[in-house]
């Protein structure tokens, strides 16, 4: 999965959301997934990586979190079908790639939250059809929806795209803006 960004441009690319306008679950997410990627791009250990992820999860209350994202992720490297666009968790903007993981994510919560386990438009696998392969994203689908409840469960909500704007979030999810681009230099 190659970074997205260039390691001495920071600004947000054509066509790129900022992260900055991401609501406080998606921006989570997205530095989860970040750093995930950002770990197995410079050959981090397992222990560093876990304990990165666990500061900014503990922050948010959602440790629980982590072993589904870090399920996830493993599965789409070993799954995909192209090259996933990921950004360095300092980069401002949020590639189109990105978008997609997040909005399955999303998805996951939504049908959690309306109880409908089953999707009989098999819209997960539409929106995942274009990252990874069909096996990837029959396997894919079990830690989302476990990291999608472990947010839930933390008060953590990924609204639709489209409502992300208007969402109502837990207060404390606000104290991990802080943590949101840590200044490492590993990273660059």
């Amino acid at each position: 999965m190659p970074s997205g960004c260039d390691s001495h441009r920071h600004n947000p690319a054509d066509g790129e959301d900022s992260f900055a306008a991401l609501d406080n679950g998606r921006k989570l997410a997205l530095w989860g997934i970040r750093v995930w990627v950002a770990a197995l791009r410079n050959g981090w250990p397992p222990a560093q990586t876990r304990e990165t992820l666990m500061e900014g999860f503990a922050l948010a209350y959602a440790l629980e979190a982590i072993d589904p994202l870090e399920g996830m992720m493993s599965i789409l490297a070993g799954g995909s079908s192209r090259q996933i666009a990921v950004n360095c968790p300092r980069c401002p903007g949020v590639t189109e790639d990105e978008r997609i993981l997040l909005d399955l994510v999303s998805l996951c919560q939504q049908r959690r939250r309306c109880r409908n386990h089953l999707d009989r438009e098999d819209s997960f696998g539409r929106m995942a059809g274009g990252l990874m392969t069909p096996a990837a994203i029959r396997l894919f689908e079990i830690p989302a929806l476990l990291l999608a409840d472990c947010l839930l469960r933390a008060g953590i909500i990924l609204p639709p795209r489209d409502k992300a704007a208007v969402a109502v979030r837990r207060p404390e999810a606000g104290n991990i803006l802080p943590f949101i681009h840590p200044a490492s230099p590993n990273l660059h």
